[in-house]
């Protein structure tokens, strides 16, 4: 018999066996013919600190898609990855740490709601939801978004409650006025110049009262200034041309990654969900910054050989762009995709560096659905390509 001295103890075991082991929930099995590559992706990324998976900028993959949901579960199940961060809204992931840290209820919705309509819609990413929002609720990750852009549909919290929370800690008027040219810049309604330098003035005049309201313990004070930085650097952007909006949104997406990573143990593990030009290990020459920088770029000079970039492409198929669906431009034959399966029968391929880095400079479409010649080694760890990519089957209803 147990006893009651020991009881205490016993029960804190078995709950922190529960968080170690967490639910073995699984995804079921990738796409037809892709466990060989998964299975080489998984090898090559589980002992990294930091993985990011790209793909197209286009963001309208399917099959990248179903590959990447069941790279997620592995990385987590059986590498010890312990966060999963997207290219989505920092504020509304701020919220459902909020909610978990206050034990209040996180639903499905609400991770859809915040991971946001590039990938929510597609059945294809849906069987992550409930996986993340499981492992979210007993501890076994952590979520978050690196997204200072506010406006997106369906994201009530940053669009509704977080304006308001944010102006009613100033004085009336001034509290409404705020509210009013914040709503403006959210909604790009008649949003002007005159607008953006109140809004500046606004969101200064903010953090000052929550950076000295005292009522809010430490965690939930920090949290608000996140947010309101976040969004001081979002519209700090308004104005500057698309690559210079291009390298400050990269830089700040950067800057919502270090403050998540202080919100971790310190040797955290982290999977990170976004397009490949931003997770390259240099930014794309054509594109955004011509010398290099990018998110990628951070991330590696703060990691090392710790952090791995995966790319994605294929040597044929279909892709979403917008809501219409494209075919794939013809793969040159002396591209990266035509080589890989000009002899084999396999319907995916992994590439790893040592592999990619014998190819040299050489033409692939792993930024985007067209072809650059690159020394792609330079660019990212790894490839993934597919014999046909799909666009993804979507829900969408209107």
């Amino acid at each position: 018999m147990i006893g009651m001295a020991n009881l205490p103890k016993l029960l804190f075991a078995l709950h922190l066996m529960a968080l170690v082991l967490g639910p073995r929930i699984s995804l079921g099995q990738a796409e037809n013919g892709d466990d060989a590559a998964l299975n080489a992706a998984v090898r090559a990324a589980c002992g990294k600190q930091v993985v990011m998976i790209g793909e197209s900028a286009t963001h309208g993959d399917g099959h990248t898609e179903s590959f990447k949901v069941a790279l997620v579960e592995k990385l987590v199940n059986n590498c010890g990855f312990d966060s999963v961060f997207f290219e989505a809204s920092h504020y509304e992931f701020i919220n459902i740490s909020r909610h978990l840290r206050l034990s209040k209820a996180v639903t499905t919705d609400q991770v859809s709601a915040a991971i946001g309509g590039l990938w929510k819609f597609d059945e294809e990413f849906k069987p992550l939801i409930p996986f993340l929002q499981a492992k979210a609720i007993d501890g076994t990750i952590s979520l978050g978004g690196l997204d200072d852009q506010m406006g997106l549909v369906g994201q009530d919290y940053s669009n509704v409650t977080l304006p308001a929370n944010l102006s009613m800690v100033l004085p009336k008027p001034e509290s409404q006025e705020c509210n009013d040219v914040l709503h403006r810049r959210i909604y790009s309604q008649d949003y002007t110049e005159a607008d953006k330098s109140k809004l500046v003035t606004c969101l200064t005049d903010i953090r000052r009262c929550y950076a000295s309201d005292e009522s809010k313990d430490r965690v939930n004070r920090e949290e608000w200034l996140e947010m309101i930085d976040a969004i001081r650097r979002w519209v700090n952007r308004d104005g500057l041309s698309a690559g210079d909006q291009t390298v400050a949104r990269d830089r700040s997406m950067f800057q919502d990654f270090e403050w998540l990573r202080h919100q971790q143990p310190k040797r955290h593990k982290a999977i990170i969900w976004m397009a490949t030009v931003h997770a390259a290990k240099k930014g794309d020459p054509t594109w955004g910054d011509r010398t290099g920088a990018n998110f990628g770029s951070l991330m590696h000079q703060e990691y090392g050989a710790r952090c791995f970039s995966l790319g994605f492409a294929a040597f044929e198929g279909s892709y979403r762009q917008g809501r219409g669906v494209r075919e794939q431009p013809t793969a040159p034959v002396d591209s990266l995709e035509a080589r890989m399966f000009h002899d084999t029968t396999a319907e995916a391929v992994f590439i790893g560096p040592q592999q990619l880095s014998s190819f040299g400079t050489i033409p692939a479409a792993i930024f985007r659905h067209s072809y650059q010649s690159l020394p792609w080694s330079e660019y990212v760890d790894g490839v993934v390509i597919f014999r046909k990519e799909h666009a993804p089957t979507s829900s969408r209803q209107n």
